[in-house]
């Protein structure tokens, strides 16, 4: 059945760019896998949003098609990485790339588990009639292999008992909608330009952020997305922390030493960053949910293990204006909320990363985040927040590109389903 299910995912986005859309790289024959087994790899130059969000849902479905069949996390991560490959070397004319390779396998991993547990908390099966209908619908919108598969199992209509691992031992989603003015320079402030958007964001808490990070992977994430418009891409961010494990220092658990991995994907006016990291850090709780004082703090040491940063000096005819390569970096922050009114926010990360394909160089990233939510209700508030960003980049031809962005945001926030009871 998960061999099945990958077969799909194949072949429907082959067909539909071989004989509708009539893409060159899709036609393949036994000439071209002869080329691919036997020519070098050869890094892929296609425009952002394709390498570093398309590649990483394609391969959320690899992963799906084994972990909505049974398959438990770890061996559901083999899938990603054997679905890449076949498609690199059977599915498209062009040598294979190493960064479609790690886009599909990593990305695909953190964006897969993540979506298979958000479905389920669509999903009820307890559930009946015209209800029943919208949690399928939602459920295999969310999580494409899992409504195949329910489908093909009869498992859409059958009332049954809801396993208890569809629901996490807490839950707490963000909805914010507002206004977004971006500001961005260029060199030492010479070019300055100034951005209006309409923005929506949703942040999502899954799990207790210290207590879950010692179960299963991904027994406790966070995502966020962002939209905005108008403008050239209507998703600006998608960034995923899922834990892998944790060591507790302590009785309480209240301070741990944790492993995670991140998928990040940020396009928008000012600044183009995407990539996989794996951290591990010390994570601390505040206080618990529902009493006076409650929250995180973290600190955490990142691998990059490959990323993708804008380039001044490296652009393609496939629209390739970024370079690719490993780095390291820390991400510090923390989360409080007083009383169930007032919450504040902050988060500071710096990156470096050194390029393997592009242009010859070394970027530095940093970006400080400070937000301040005020909640009239345990589900309607206001907010304001500010984001700072910088990069500086080195290249082997002795010169230096500096940008520098700033976001700020004015929204009013929705809670579902709710801030914790007192």
């Amino acid at each position: 059945m998960s061999l099945g299910d990958v077969m799909v995912a194949q072949f429907v986005p082959f067909l539909v760019s071989n004989y509708i859309t009539k893409e060159e790289w899709a036609k393949v024959s036994p000439q071209t896998w002869r080329n691919n087994f036997s020519y070098p790899w050869q890094w892929d130059d296609n425009d952002f949003q394709n390498n570093q969000f398309g590649h990483s849902y394609q391969g959320n479905l690899y992963y799906n098609a084994a972990r909505t069949n049974g398959y438990n996390f770890w061996a559901s991560t083999l899938w990603p990485l054997g679905g890449s490959l076949m498609w690199e070397y059977f599915f498209e004319a062009w040598a294979p790339a190493p960064n479609d390779v790690v886009n599909t396998a990593v990305g695909g991993v953190i964006l897969g588990e993540s979506l298979f547990r958000i479905s389920r908390l669509t999903l009820d099966n307890t559930a009946t009639g015209k209800e029943r209908v919208f949690r399928e619908v939602a459920s295999g919108l969310l999580n494409p292999m899992s409504g195949l598969n329910r489908l093909l199992r009869g498992e859409t209509g059958r009332v049954s008992a809801n396993p208890p691992e569809w629901r996490p031992t807490f839950l707490l989603g963000v909805l914010d909608l507002g206004y977004r003015r971006t500001t961005q320079s260029i060199g030492s402030g010479v070019i300055e330009e100034g951005t209006n958007q309409w923005n929506a964001t949703m942040l999502l808490s899954y799990g207790d952020p210290v207590k879950d990070l010692s179960g299963k992977p991904f027994s406790y994430f966070a995502i966020r997305a962002d939209l905005a418009g108008p403008g050239d891409a209507l998703i600006n961010q998608i960034s995923v922390r899922g834990s892998l494990a944790s060591w507790p220092l302590g009785k309480s658990k209240r301070h741990q030493i944790a492993a995670s991995l991140e998928y990040d994907y940020l396009n928008n006016p000012a600044f183009e960053y995407g990539g996989q990291s794996a951290q591990v850090g010390l994570v601390s709780a505040i206080g618990a949910p529902g009493k006076t004082w409650w929250g995180q703090t973290f600190v955490l040491f990142n691998g990059v293990i490959l990323g993708a940063v804008q380039s001044d000096q490296y652009s393609t005819l496939e629209g390739r204006n970024y370079d690719y390569g490993p780095g390291l970096g820390m991400f510090v922050g923390g989360r409080a909320l007083y009383k169930n009114k007032l919450q504040a926010t902050a988060g500071y990360t710096r990156l470096w990363l050194y390029t393997v394909d592009g242009a010859q160089s070394r970027h530095f990233q940093s970006a400080l985040l400070v937000e301040a939510r005020y909640w009239a209700s345990r589900k309607v508030g206001v907010g304001i927040s500010v984001t700072g960003y910088n990069r500086h980049s080195e290249y082997a031809d002795g010169t230096e590109a500096f940008k520098d962005a700033s976001f700020v945001r004015f929204f009013l926030s929705r809670a579902l389903p709710g801030l914790p009871l007192p």
